[in-house]
């Protein structure tokens, strides 16, 4: 098709100059209406691929913008989360990873649906916490993460601050309950970033005092990235919990 745009335009011109030059002007005239014609017809055919591809990029751009947004909280993915991360290279950043305690029962008094309002709550009040130019992301399930240039002293006391009052789903009065794991260090590696702040985090979930900052002496450092743990925290909290209620004279 693109060959035949180029050439036909030459031999209806060479065909119509000819028939000038031999006198025949209105021949010529009637070959130049046919030559336009044929060019409009490759003319329309690009158009209209044109328009359907801008349709389709813009329909995909919606798509995309769409899956990075977590349509129960608004905020970004998680996958935002990394690459913001990974884009700070150079600078050293804050990273707050907030995980929801009590979520399974907030799901059993209130059903999914009550727990996604309060997922939504602790996310608005996230975002009331950060300045222009830092992110909250939800990394999924009930852990979000602040990712803030602020000093992490001042970003430990406006969360503090922020989950402090309680939370209304289905007229019943809920306390937030969080555990936060704070770390300041270097962008450009999301894996350490991470997995330090989530390192603090469950040390402050385990101690029950609601934050704490990342000390490596204390919490040690993420495990390789790709390298899984024999036994994750989450799964030894919950065992824990489980041998607990199985010792005899131990409050359950």
């Amino acid at each position: 098709m693109r060959w035949i745009s180029i050439v036909t335009p030459a031999l209806v011109g060479s065909v119509v100059v000819y028939l000038l030059l031999t006198g025949r002007a209105a021949l010529a005239g009637v070959i130049a209406m046919v030559g336009i014609a044929l060019q409009a017809i490759p003319l329309a055919v690009y158009n209209d691929h044109a328009v359907r591809a801008a349709c389709r990029i813009a329909e995909l751009e919606a798509q995309l913008a769409v899956a990075y947004l977590d349509p129960v909280t608004g905020l970004a993915v998680r996958r935002v989360a990394e690459r913001h991360l990974l884009d700070a290279a150079g600078t050293d950043v804050t990273v707050a990873l907030i995980d929801v305690d009590g979520m399974h029962d907030i799901n059993e008094a209130h059903t999914h649906t009550g727990g996604d309002l309060y997922l939504a709550a602790v996310a608005e009040r996230l975002v009331d916490t950060v300045d222009a130019g830092d992110l909250v992301a939800r990394l999924g399930g009930d852990e979000f993460v602040v990712v803030t240039g602020r000093d992490p002293q001042a970003l430990a006391r406006s969360l503090a601050a922020a989950v402090a009052s309680p939370v209304t789903i289905d007229t019943l009065t809920r306390p937030m309950r969080v555990s936060i794991g704070i770390c300041r260090t270097p962008g450009g590696d999301p894996h350490t970033a991470l997995g330090r702040a989530d390192r603090a985090m469950y040390t402050a979930k385990r101690r029950g005092s609601g934050i704490e900052h990342y000390d490596p002496a204390r919490d040690g450092e993420p495990l390789s990235h790709g390298v899984r743990p024999t036994v994750r925290h989450r799964d030894r909290h919950i065992r824990d919990c489980d041998a607990a209620k199985r010792t005899p004279g131990r409050p359950a």
